[in-house]
């Protein structure tokens, strides 16, 4: 019998409160495994509030933020909303700790190092086990810890901070495509820094965050995934993953409308303008990309490509709808009446 596949959204948290929270209980009734609130100061509502108000109106789902960062809360602080939330919806918390990126570039700051991660998912660590962490020579307590740790996980894409999460987290979401080739090379570096620590990939929960997009055609999928595929196979550091597919893509010169986009190309306001702005790279290419780097098509060719996947080794997936200032709401209606039947008919839910 096939191995069930879980399924958490991403939920970003720019819409208002009410429509937000019923948002993530359309999430749970649709059949979906987790949600993520994505944790990003200036575009969201706050996202631990959020999970709050998400623990005590869902039964099932497992909460988490998606992704929070060593830099805009005191790790203290950061201990203690987790805790929180835990208290709330008990057994289905989790924490994912990244290096903050529109967190740190609409600050004007840059992102965390991966020393400072280092650092931040070991005292969390302790603070959530009870114990005591060294603040500048003060030695400081979770006075309500319940000596029951959360799962901290650790966000990474680049191949270092991969090996850290290995090492150090309780386990890892991975962006960096979606393609057997990527797949494989990943597992290699996640398991040299699970070694380092004395455990095996085994040991680590596996998460692979999957920008997605499903449409009624092929073209039109890959028309609204342009912003998205272009900042990540093409101006990002994801590109280098793409040596693993096989594909060999050319050099572009961005154009500077690209760097205009606010608050990046990647996380537009206005989702037309970034795909018009992407205009430079042809249709081709875009498609090449979209395979390599996302799920992105219609709903049969989607769950086509998460059963062929599982071969890999494919267990959880993090699916992130392109936008972040529209909501799910589409995701969750395919999901729902399209893709989860085509899993289950296969075995795979």
């Amino acid at each position: 019998m096939a191995a069930p596949v879980q399924v958490s959204l991403r939920i970003p948290g720019t819409s208002p409160m009410p429509e937000l929270l019923r948002t993530i209980q359309d999430v749970e009734s649709a059949g979906f495994d987790g949600a993520g609130i994505l944790d990003s100061q200036l575009l969201c509502r706050d996202t631990f509030v959020t999970l709050g108000q998400a623990a005590g109106r869902t039964s099932r789902l497992t909460l988490f933020p998606a992704v929070t960062n060593p830099f805009s809360r005191h790790v203290s602080v950061l201990g203690g909303a987790i805790q929180t939330v835990a208290e709330l919806a008990p057994g289905r918390t989790k924490v994912v700790m990244g290096t903050g990126y529109t967190s740190a570039s609409t600050i004007g700051r840059k992102p965390a190092t991966l020393a400072e991660m280092r650092q931040c998912i070991t005292e969390l660590r302790k603070l959530l086990a009870g114990e005591a962490v060294d603040f500048q020579g003060t030695p400081g307590r979770l006075a309500f810890a319940r000596g029951k740790p959360v799962s901290l996980l650790m966000a990474a894409s680049g191949p270092k901070a991969i090996e850290l999460a290995g090492e150090v987290a309780d386990g890892v979401m991975l962006l960096v495509g979606f393609h057997r080739g990527i797949v494989d090379a990943v597992l290699t570096h996640l398991e040299a820094g699970a070694r380092r620590s004395g455990r095996r990939l085994e040991d680590l929960d596996i998460i692979w965050a999957v920008r997605t997009g499903i449409a009624p055609t092929m073209a039109e999928a890959r028309r609204q995934a342009r912003p998205t595929v272009v900042h990540q196979g093409i101006m990002r550091v994801h590109s280098r993953w793409l040596g693993h597919t096989g594909l060999q893509i050319s050099h572009f010169d961005i154009p500077r409308s690209v760097y205009d986009i606010y608050p990046d190309l990647s996380h537009a306001q206005d989702w037309e303008q970034a795909i018009a702005a992407t205009s430079f790279v042809p249709d081709e290419v875009i498609a090449e990309l979209c395979d390599a780097l996302g799920l992105v098509g219609t709903p049969e060719h989607c769950a086509r490509r998460i059963i062929d996947l599982t071969c890999a080794g494919v267990r959880s997936l993090y699916v992130m709808a392109f936008q972040t200032f529209v909501g799910p709401e589409q995701e969750i209606r395919t999901f729902r009446d399209e893709v989860f039947p085509r899993l289950k008919a296969a075995g795979y839910r």
